[in-house]
């Protein structure tokens, strides 16, 4: 079995203190057990370090995957996962980012992809004697150069025994473990699901994938952002009255999220950071006020202004923004409740953005 255990802690329904403080407080308790943390999976009982664990990541960092692994030179590791959320996988990567020392220990913000070897031996048991594997799980690949993404057909014999429903949630699982979680998003396309004709071409093992991407990418040189350091375009077709409704284009790391909060009048249909202690907000402001033919500059400057900012007191980040018929926006990610709120609405001040409004979306 691969994942090391992995554990999905859910937390309560509210959540006391911001994310930052959050985080603040688990880099304060990981370094006084590290050492006996290492010695007890040394000991092979990692088992036993599962209650204690989870009670701490459910006061701290509520609705966060988390699993220890191997980590470098022999060492351990300990990963925090957003599990292919945006958000959270930008939650998880804050929390790497204020990592500190300790002996022994690696820390990952994303799960991380297996070795060859340790990737042959990688499987998923559906029975008492059977196993899907990435050795006899085969990949058929079609590179989109204009994308930068393959597309793939994948199939296991013994997918055949299992309903189709599970097909996709095992494909992922081991593609995670095979090309990591950010891997996986960054350099996947369109998936299928389905048996590939015998003698095909251009048919590898799910095993044989990573190398398979890293000579592609070699190839054609591309220089690829991972999801968490992207953004993308976005176009709404149709305006309407609620919030945000008059947006017309924009670029962000969640423009999905973003349409949906639009669509749904001013509301989410799923809010992936309720009860992290984390909210995702936007700045509006009167369209007008961008010089025209230079708005993109100008609303830039902002963005940047804010971004660090918010960034020197480690309490958010800029995620996009857009431009609407009467008003533009600015999206953010806020970790440290009314304090990042106080930077923000500083900022608008002293940027003397006239009209400037904070939104939080919950």
């Amino acid at each position: 079995m691969i994942m090391f255990g992995l554990k999905k802690v859910f937390g309560s329904n509210s959540t006391k203190h911001s994310f930052k403080q959050g985080v603040t407080a688990f880099w304060d308790w990981f370094p006084t057990v590290s050492q006996r943390f290492y010695d007890t999976i040394e000991a092979g009982n990692c088992h036993d370090l599962l209650g204690e664990t989870s009670k701490v990541m459910d006061q701290n960092l509520p609705h966060m995957a988390w699993v220890f692994g191997p980590g470098e030179m022999g060492g351990h590791s300990f990963t925090v996962s957003g599990e292919g959320l945006i958000l959270r996988q930008l939650l998880a990567d804050y929390w790497f980012k204020q990592a500190v020392d300790c002996p022994g220990w690696t820390f990952y913000g994303s799960r991380q992809g297996s070795g060859p070897e340790e990737l042959k031996g990688a499987a998923i048991a559906i029975g008492e004697h059977e196993s899907i594997d990435c050795e006899n799980f085969m990949i058929q690949t079609d590179v989109d150069a204009e994308e930068e993404v393959i597309h793939i057909v994948a199939w296991h014999p013994l997918l055949a025994k299992l309903p189709e429903e599970h097909h996709a949630q095992i494909l992922f699982l081991l593609l995670d473990e095979a090309l990591g979680e950010l891997g996986t998003q960054t350099w996947i396309g369109r998936i299928e699901i389905k048996p590939i004709a015998e003698g095909a071409e251009h048919v590898r093992s799910l095993a044989e994938l990573p190398e398979y991407i890293r000579s592609v990418n070699k190839y054609h040189s591309w220089e690829k952002l991972t999801p968490i350091e992207s953004v993308a375009l976005y176009e709404v077709n149709e305006q309407s009255d609620g919030p945000r409704g008059d947006t017309i284009v924009g670029q962000s790391m969640i423009p999905n999220v973003v349409c949906d909060y639009i669509a749904q009048g001013g509301k989410l249909k799923e809010n992936d950071l309720r009860d992290t202690g984390a909210d995702i907000a936007y700045i509006s402001l009167a369209t007008e006020q961008l010089p025209q033919g230079n708005e993109a500059e100008v609303r830039g400057n902002m963005e940047d202004a804010i971004g660090v900012a918010l960034e020197e007191k480690l309490s958010g980040r800029v995620l996009g923004g857009a431009y609407g018929i009467q008003r533009s926006y600015i999206d953010l990610l806020l970790l440290d409740g009314q304090n990042s709120q106080a930077i923000v609405e500083q900022q608008i001040s002293e940027l003397q953005i006239r009209g400037g409004q904070l939104h939080m979306i919950r």
